[in-house]
């Protein structure tokens, strides 16, 4: 039986693109300025702005620093440049091989180029990796349900398990726990399926400890489980808090879509050698949470920090 990692071509697993640092280490604060900037080859760059043609054709369009040109805060990126910047923005572990819009908004924060949207959209539909890593993404049949939406971070959760994972490091399961409010997300590696009073002592090191008690569970794994797990999490406590459990598989939606996420993003860096999917966690909850949601507009850490994280 084909596991969650393991439905992919076979065939030897070889980088369609190798991204290699290109440049020195000796850049200006100016330059620092633009996240990742220090993996782009910084003399092709001002090169390229030098005997740019569409610079030299509307010459007050930008201004200039450090041979450089700027258009309003992002930095401007010549014809022969913006697929280094792409794969910047789209290939390596910080960025996540994610789809066209996600990919767009990264570059847009910080980049400018002519026809920059194009170039995106044919960019991710053309590269190998998400061609043949991803799954198409659907609603599924039948009538919605409808959450209450909480009104302040990581007072209801969404949990749910990814499991039958390929042995890493003796690992073999995700728990996945959402945020409603924000969509923050945290992965978390189990050596296989926790028990309740196990999953309680985990949620307190990784949950708890950042994030306090939730008000309300979301979790399609039964009732009975989620009203254990709740006693074991209130007897290390030394609690009696109350709470509002629910078990909706077809409102499990927000963990059910980060699940889809992470197994996307393993897929894509792991390749063949899915063995080592437990080292790419952290760099696929960073990427998840740095990230602009559909749902919100923003990504996690903007809404919980007012800013996002230099990747």
């Amino acid at each position: 039986m084909a596991d969650t990692l393991s439905r992919l071509p076979q065939y030897r697993s070889v980088r369609d693109i190798i991204i290699q640092p290109l440049i020195n280490t000796k850049e200006t604060e100016t330059c620092k300025q633009v996240h990742n900037l220090n993996d782009v080859n910084m003399s092709m760059l001002r090169d390229a702005v030098v005997h740019d043609n569409w610079l030299k054709n509307n010459p007050c369009i930008c201004s200039y620093t450090d041979g450089l040109a700027w258009k309003g805060d992002r930095l401007y990126i010549p014809d022969k440049c913006w697929s280094s910047i792409l794969a910047i923005c789209h290939d390596v572990k910080q960025a996540g091989h994610f789809g066209f819009l996600k990919t767009l908004h990264l570059a847009r924060c910080q980049f400018w180029w002519l026809k920059m949207r194009s170039h995106i959209e044919d960019y991710v539909k053309k590269y190998h990796v998400c061609a043949t890593t991803k799954s198409r993404v659907g609603k599924p049949l039948g009538l919605l349900q409808k959450v209450s939406e909480p009104v302040r971070p990581w007072q209801d959760i969404a949990m749910d398990f990814i499991v039958e994972l390929p042995n890493s490091k003796n690992y073999t399961v995700i728990w996945t726990v959402v945020d409603l409010f924000s969509k923050q997300a945290h992965f978390i590696p189990c050596k296989g399926l926790p028990s309740p009073k196990h999953l309680a002592t985990v949620f307190v090191q990784h949950i708890y400890r950042l994030h306090g008690a939730p008000r309300r569970i979301i979790s399609d794994r039964g009732v009975q489980f989620t009203a254990r797990f709740w006693k074991s999490f209130l007897d290390l406590m030394g609690s009696t808090q109350g709470l509002s459990s629910a078990y909706h598989p077809s409102t499990n939606g927000a963990a059910e879509r980060a699940n889809a996420m992470i197994e996307c993003y393993l897929r894509s860096y792991t390749y063949y050698q899915q063995t080592e999917w437990v080292e790419f966690i952290a760099f696929a909850e960073f990427v998840y949470n740095n990230t602009v949601h559909s749902s919100t507009g923003h990504s996690p850490f903007l809404l919980l920090m007012e800013w996002n994280l230099n990747p």
